[in-house]
């Protein structure tokens, strides 16, 4: 087993809310995804120590040498408290619990916060709108740079390669002689699996920044304002956050844009006649000529000819004024412009506007209609 620690400059653009020396990055390396018929040979780790991060990465020089990376890796962890990874929840770390059983070896993630960035970043595939949701991915959307040019796939041949070119030159014990342009050696090999490795867990540290757009989302805004202006309310949000890359949605009733501290939603105001409608239609006439519902009590008092009973489409009262759009039943009394739609109104009035609380439950309420894409 080879055993390379060493200290980098890798910046960490992202405040985890963790102390930073029981937090510890990691990725591992196997020669497919079943680890009953498969091999683990990598497993890298990014921690911080002295002012300073450093990876160490255990690489098994022989299939046989499985255990032994892992021994050596869950040791190492005991001393931390987080665990963060990139989509280690589906596969590296239910992969490693296999591995444990399989040579029955009593380690576990028991003692270890899990933080999963993919699993953290699902809800908002939406709001960020990329091809896939692939560690390599995010990177290019951040614009972070990376040396290695390899998947996990393609190592696979590589690892094959270097476990036969080793056992090549161990047999012919440095004797062959070398030229020009031959084939990349053992040590060629497993300098290109170490820098996949590396700069995957480098990787986690350079896609942190993806987290404050989760945090957008997730956490307290630090101060608001608005304009009327155009038939459009614009809200203006002022956060702790501090977006690396814009990100805008818009759909027929609200335009949103981000980025670094500042978000910004564009809200369609109607104006003009919504209508409100009765849930217990069955208790009411519509009277066509009126355009309106009343209810039986009064209705009794209009000639049979000028009503009818009212249908759900028809049981309504209408209501002129300025309205903003709502995506859940937030604000009551509800207005729509026919029976079956389902985005809803309420009355935009300078009371609305002038209240904090109504406004900040309003915006809360715009951020979970972005999330869930309506």
């Amino acid at each position: 087993m080879i055993i390379k620690q060493y200290a980098i400059d890798t910046p960490l653009y992202y405040p985890y809310e963790y102390d930073l020396e029981r937090m510890i990055f990691f990725d591992i390396e196997t020669t497919g995804f079943s680890p009953d018929s498969t091999y683990l040979y990598l497993i890298g780790c990014i921690y911080y120590k002295d002012e300073s991060f450093h990876i160490i990465q255990w690489f098994s020089e022989d299939i046989r040498e499985e255990v032994l990376i892992l021994k050596n890796f869950f040791e190492f962890i005991t001393n931390y408290d987080v665990l963060i990874h990139y989509n280690g929840t589906g596969f590296d770390i239910p992969y490693l619990e296999r591995k444990c059983t399989i040579f029955h070896l009593d380690y576990s993630f028991d003692h270890i916060l899990s933080l999963d960035i993919y699993k953290k970043i699902t809800p908002y595939k939406k709001i960020l709108k990329l091809d896939n949701y692939k560690q390599k991915t995010l990177e290019i959307f951040l614009k972070t740079a990376r040396t290695d040019i390899f998947d996990g796939g393609d190592l696979i041949q590589v690892y094959a390669g270097y476990l036969g070119k080793k056992r090549y030159e161990t047999l012919a014990q440095g004797k062959v002689p070398s030229y020009p342009g031959q084939a990349p050696t053992a040590k060629d090999l497993l300098q290109q699996l170490l820098l996949h490795n590396e700069d995957d867990i480098k990787g986690l540290l350079k896609i942190s920044p993806i987290l404050y757009y989760c945090d957008l989302f997730e956490k307290p805004f630090h101060k608001f304002s608005y304009t009327v202006e155009d038939n459009q309310l614009t809200l203006q949000l002022i956060t702790e956050h501090n977006l690396p890359i814009e990100i805008t949605y818009s759909n027929e009733y609200i335009c949103f844009k981000a980025f670094q501290n500042t978000a910004v939603f564009q809200i369609t105001l109607i104006h003009g006649v919504l209508k409100f409608f009765f849930d217990n239609y069955k208790d009411y006439y519509y009277l066509p000529k009126e355009d309106t519902a009343v209810h039986k009590s009064l209705a009794a008092f209009v000639e049979k000819e000028y009503r009818q009973k009212a249908k759900a489409a028809t049981c309504y009262t209408k209501k002129e004024g300025v309205f903003l759009p709502q995506f859940e039943s937030l604000f009551s009394p509800i207005f729509k412009q026919n029976h079956n739609d389902k985005i809803t109104y309420f009355e935009c009035t300078e009371d609305f506007l002038s209240n904090q609380e109504l406004m900040i439950s309003y915006i809360n309420h715009l951020f979970r209609a972005l999330q869930s894409g309506k």
